[in-house]
């Protein structure tokens, strides 16, 4: 059975900490969703739609840290106002993290 939990920004080398991991959404915390597999060692992951996470997304964008773990076809122009994920990116579990396999694809909204 697969489980939702949220988590903030990954480290630098695009892994999350599991014990970071929260069962529920944490404004001006949780910066992406996650839903393992049914063995529970990958898990399908997106950026919240939320006002609060999107800003710290962007934030991750001038740290260097959110365009390790997602891509987009272009750059976030100054008047983005949501980050929508097109396309789930995939972790793995291993060694007490969850470690970036596939990036998630997103776009910029205005």
């Amino acid at each position: 059975m697969s489980k939702v939990f949220y988590m903030p920004a990954p480290d630098l080398t695009g892994t999350w900490a599991a014990p970071n991991a929260s069962d529920n959404y944490q404004e001006d915390a949780s910066v992406f969703k996650f839903t393992t597999s049914a063995d529970g060692k990958t898990a399908a992951f997106s950026v919240c739609e939320d006002v609060a996470a999107c800003r710290q997304a962007l934030g991750g964008l001038r740290r260097g840290w959110m365009m390790i773990v997602c891509e987009a076809a272009m750059f976030a122009p100054a008047s983005t106002k949501a980050i929508k994920t097109v396309k789930d990116g995939i972790a793995d579990l291993a060694d007490g993290g969850w470690k970036i396999k596939d990036k998630a694809q997103i776009e910029f909204v205005e």
